[in-house]
């Protein structure tokens, strides 16, 4: 079967993927490396559309790092994991959190498209801003994420991830026919 996408279609669909995985306690390499390659899409798009506006270049300049090494940083878990040519034997460690914040980047360079969020995406942010209530501090979004998923920042990792899956779930039965 022949698939044909967009590179939106192809970033959102990898986004989505990502969040199933993520919120399911799967494995977080290959959550990584999906979200990592939709925020990449997403971010080029946003760059090609206006110079300097993305997220990835915010966080760049905001890094206060040279930007070769700010994209180390940003890419370098990624780039690990698929390129093998440069030190076949080595290991990664990172933290598995990491992966929430660059999803919830994605899902905003994803709004500054122009596209619709999925319902997937709709989902995560609103388990992410509940997850981490001091990111968008004191803002209507974050009050409502917090009324919808009380106490999740007390919950352990493995207590959100399920509450998360749960929302996402319960969304799609409740929202999915509309869409």
């Amino acid at each position: 079967m022949l698939i044909r996408a967009s590179k939106t279609d192809a970033a959102s669909n990898q986004l989505d993927v990502a969040i199933e995985l993520l919120l399911s306690n799967r494995d977080p390499l290959a959550v990584r490396t999906l979200a990592a390659a939709a925020f990449r899409l997403y971010s080029d798009l946003v760059e090609a559309a206006q110079s300097g506006a993305s997220w990835r270049e915010r966080l760049i300049a905001d890094s206060g790092l040279p930007r070769k090494q700010a994209l180390e940083v940003l890419n370098g878990v990624s780039n690990f994991l698929k390129h093998a040519d440069h030190d076949p034997l080595a290991t990664i460690s990172f933290e598995e959190e990491e992966n929430d914040h660059l999803i919830f980047f994605s899902t905003i360079e994803c709004g500054e498209l122009g596209s619709g969020l999925s319902l997937t995406m709709q989902a995560f942010q609103i388990w992410y801003l509940a997850c981490y209530p001091n990111s968008l501090r004191g803002t209507e979004p974050s009050r409502k994420s917090l009324e919808a998923l009380p106490g999740m920042p007390a919950l352990s990792r493995q207590e959100r991830l399920a509450r998360g899956v749960e929302f996402l779930h319960a969304a799609k039965a409740r929202y999915a026919s509309a869409a």
